[in-house]
């Protein structure tokens, strides 16, 4: 009867779910009918049907589902990540900045940008961003930027089965990892929120861990190079990696080069390439300003006063997310001993971090942590098939997948109408965006620069405004609640912006919904 009612339950729950994606306007007094809230609900009945009434797990061929997993992800986030840009939910920076970036690159004008205006190696080295840039003489612009990111993601998943299969000998729970890999709310969260070098770092790292686990340490040292043209941070998860080989899989002659070789690339490039281009100290260093001011004396610190810097990792939001991080493998993380060893410098950089955005577990800051946070999981699920041995480690991997898919539940909205068809207003924008010259200088508001970031000089408004030949912003937003310092003034088609006690003068160019191009007299 029970069994009944909940399956009854689940249809309606359903049924819910497919109308909300239909239906459902995106506005806040509906908050309550939003997709993601139905498909917990969806969830919560399925996970409670399934403990009542246990059915076996369908044969499927392991390498079959790895197939499908991997072309499922990056056809569903290419989707998502191409349409939230279409709807103008993408952002200057990153999408804009990375865009601009490879632009110039393509077109031999080098690494610069103008978000903010600078050598782009003088805030992050990313030289990985060349791979791009044949693809940006055919199709330059975001979407080959944002399927590229989705397809090595996915790709990412290879690696998994691999690894798992390396490690475990059987495919069955190889390919639950797989699984588990594609549902993780980190890998999701990176995808979706614009496009980052530091993503690339995944598939990378996975891919020297799998070498590893398949006998060929030295092999592992092929993407671990690439992985170091990611970003000059990108160091860390590698000397993670070499101290895994060598501790971990005792491989101490490959684990020792890659550690001590991405140390030393570390160091030279914060300590010398990044200031060279910049033209100052490594400014990312601020983040830790409480540890000391330099790259040695944050080490020093840590050294020379573990307690106190102990006392800065136990805090309230720092070790949520920790759960955030772990909950999605099933806390298998936890006995994977001294396979844990890799995330160690990833984390640390995360978790001594005063900006917060490094321990949200669904940033972009994530990309270091997760590779070994998979790999960890697998030997935890080695450990405990050892020691218990039947049901257990396989309602451990359920359990990790319904809170994998509980933490994915945002992801569900990008899946509504709402979300991925244009609006009239959205569409009104596209026909100013058409009027703006393309190599006129722009100040634009952040919505409008991932779009307009194939020239050589865009900012983000009120930035630039005096080097800008035009300004686009969106009037439905004013005025602006975060500069209560600019203000705008029109009578008739002359509009007057008052920015840090100076006024611009423009005429309107372009005006369609409440998208306003102006051109300054």
């Amino acid at each position: 009867m029970i069994a009944r009612l909940l399956a009854a339950a689940i249809a309606l729950a359903a049924t819910g779910l497919v109308l909300a994606l239909l239906l459902w306007t995106g506005r806040r007094e509906h908050w309550l009918w939003r997709p993601e809230h139905l498909f917990l609900l969806l969830l919560g009945l399925v996970a409670l049907r399934v403990l009542l009434t246990p059915r076996p797990v369908p044969a499927l061929r392991p390498r079959r589902v790895v197939a499908v997993g991997v072309v499922a992800y990056a056809l569903l986030f290419s989707f998502v990540t191409v349409t939230r840009h279409f709807t103008f939910a993408t952002h200057a920076l990153d999408l804009g900045y990375y865009v601009q970036l490879t632009w110039n690159l393509a077109r031999g004008a080098g690494p610069y940008v103008s978000l903010p205006e600078m050598h782009a190696w003088g805030d992050h080295l990313s030289p990985i961003m060349y791979l791009f840039v044949p693809t940006f003489w055919i199709a330059p612009g975001p979407v080959p930027l944002l399927i590229a990111q989705s397809a090595a993601l996915a790709l990412g998943a290879v690696a998994v089965f691999g690894l798992a299969r390396a490690r475990l000998g059987d495919e069955r729970p190889a390919a639950a990892f797989v699984l588990l890999y594609l549902a993780n709310p980190s890998l999701q969260g990176i995808n979706v929120r614009d496009f980052h070098a530091a993503a690339l770092a995944i598939p990378l790292l996975l891919a020297a861990v799998w070498a590893v686990e398949a006998g060929r340490p030295w092999l592992a040292l092929a993407p671990a190079v690439l992985t170091l043209l990611c970003r000059e941070d990108a160091a860390l998860p590698v000397i993670g990696l070499g101290a895994w080989m060598a501790v971990g899989r005792r491989r101490w002659g490959p684990g020792v080069v890659a550690a001590v070789g991405a140390l030393a690339v570390l160091a030279v490039d914060v300590r010398f390439i990044v200031p060279a281009y910049r033209g100052e100290p490594y400014a990312h260093l601020g983040r830790y300003a409480q540890l000391g001011g330099s790259l040695g004396a944050i080490v020093s610190t840590m050294l020379l006063h573990p307690l106190r810097t102990l006392g800065m990792l136990i805090t309230a939001d720092r070790l949520v997310y920790l759960a955030a991080m772990l909950a999605p493998l099933g806390l298998l993380p936890l006995l994977g001993g001294w396979d844990l060893v890799g995330v160690v410098p990833a984390l640390a950089q995360n978790l001594l971090s005063a900006d917060p955005v490094l321990y949200n577990h669904r940033a972009q800051y994530q990309a270091f942590v997760l590779p070994f946070l998979v790999l960890a999981a697998v030997a935890g699920y080695a450990r405990l098939e050892r020691r218990r041995p039947g049901h257990w480690p396989v309602a451990v991997l359920a359990l990790a997948m319904v809170m994998s898919l509980t933490l994915d539940s945002r992801t569900v909205n990008d899946l509504a109408i709402a979300r991925f068809w244009p609006t009239p207003a959205q569409r009104a924008a596209y026909r100013v965006l058409a009027q703006v010259p393309p190599a006129g200088a722009v100040s634009a508001q952040d919505q409008y620069v991932a779009h307009l970031s194939l020239r050589p000089r865009v900012f983000v408004f009120p930035v630039g405004i005096e080097k800008s030949d035009y300004v686009l912003v969106d009037l439905a937003t004013y005025p602006w609640r975060r500069l209560p310092g600019v203000t705008l003034a029109r009578d008739g088609t002359t509009v007057s912006i008052v920015s840090g006690a100076v006024e611009y003068r423009y005429v309107v160019a372009a005006e369609a919904g409440p998208h306003l191009l102006l051109r300054r007299l």
